[in-house]
């Protein structure tokens, strides 16, 4: 799908004017509140949110009430590697015909690489925001030996086989820790890396994060260190896999979303809490717009408080700035 002409043109216009699909791409489904780490920069602790683990019957209520094929996240605030049916939800979500993803910080996983390998996980997203010990990012995710080790066994397990394709996600402190996690990602030979920007507004005023001036100045020097590996690296003006769309998307982008006016991720994105409510992010988990269990995903989509959110999307988001082209503060 991502290959047809039609499927980019019609990407590209419905993005640049706003025009919402027909229905989300992406669905991330909360599986487990539970976290092995404390990060400071992570909002989960400001959320109040009951650490417990979806249960295998509910996960699979909710799964099956995705009618038609979706890109899968099991991702939500809390680690999906604590989860122990977390293999089993993999094997199930793919056997119902989604593309199947992961997001982990990387510590518990070893005992799962030939696993993710061998039950042909889609996508793996790992969390890494330093490879040194540093004071910039000591309130990000810690740099771990284990989680570096992890990442390059799993890389070197998979061999010449595609899946899962490997993505590192650095969150922005520095310049030069973002330059150095991504040359390690590109010598490692991942497939991927994602520049997130540091979102500010939970509480975490006192956090340093790079200026949109510097930010620009990592993208454009973190290309180089792409062309150099074969490395895709992305952020907010590049964040598609397919090559011709994220080059469209990265001369476009300045223009689409109504000039920056709208968020893009809740234009083909949903967010299923452990509880099987829906909203709109995954930092709105208190921003119901529905509840997979009594409603189709259709009629959430379409439905008459998507539509309020997207109406009033600045005002129930505030300062959020995460997926902007702009610092909004």
């Amino acid at each position: 799908m991502m290959k047809n002409p039609l499927y980019l043109i019609k990407g590209v216009l419905g993005r640049t004017f706003y025009i919402i699909p027909q229905r989300p791409e992406r669905i991330q489904v909360e599986i487990t509140n539970r976290c092995n780490y404390t990060c400071g920069m992570c909002p989960r602790e400001s959320f109040n949110l009951p650490e417990k683990d979806i249960s295998p019957d509910l996960f699979k209520q909710i799964i099956d009430r995705l009618e038609t094929s979706y890109n899968v996240t099991l991702t939500g605030w809390g680690e999906p590697l604590l989860h122990p049916a977390l293999l089993d939800m993999i094997v199930y979500t793919k056997n119902k015909g989604h593309s199947v993803g992961v997001t982990t910080n990387g510590l518990l996983l070893s005992p799962f690489v030939q696993n993710f390998i061998e039950k042909g996980l889609d996508k793996l997203t790992i969390s890494l925001d330093s490879i040194e010990e540093s004071g910039e990012v000591k309130d990000g995710h810690p740099s771990n030996k284990v989680v570096l080790k992890n990442i390059e066994s799993i890389i070197q397990s998979r061999g010449a086989k595609k899946k899962p394709v490997i993505t590192v996600q650095i969150t922005m402190h520095s310049k030069q820790q973002c330059l150095d996690t991504v040359k390690y990602a590109g010598e490692v030979g991942a497939d991927r890396v994602y520049l997130v920007r540091l979102n500010i507004p939970f509480g975490m005023n006192s956090f340093k994060r790079p200026s949109l001036e510097e930010e620009m100045e990592i993208y454009k020097e973190t290309e180089g260190i792409a062309k150099q590996y074969g490395l895709q690296v992305d952020n907010n003006f590049t964040a598609f896999d397919n090559q011709l769309l994220r080059s469209l998307y990265k001369k476009l982008r300045p223009v689409m979303y109504r000039q920056d006016k709208y968020c893009p991720k809740p234009y083909d994105y949903l967010y299923i809490n452990i509880d099987g409510k829906v909203t709109p992010c995954c930092d709105l988990p208190r921003h119901e717009v529905g509840n997979i269990l009594k409603q189709s995903v259709d009629e959430i989509w379409h439905g008459e408080n998507m539509r309020y959110f997207r109406e009033h999307q600045n005002d129930v988001c505030g300062t959020c700035d995460a997926l902007r082209l702009k610092h909004l503060n």
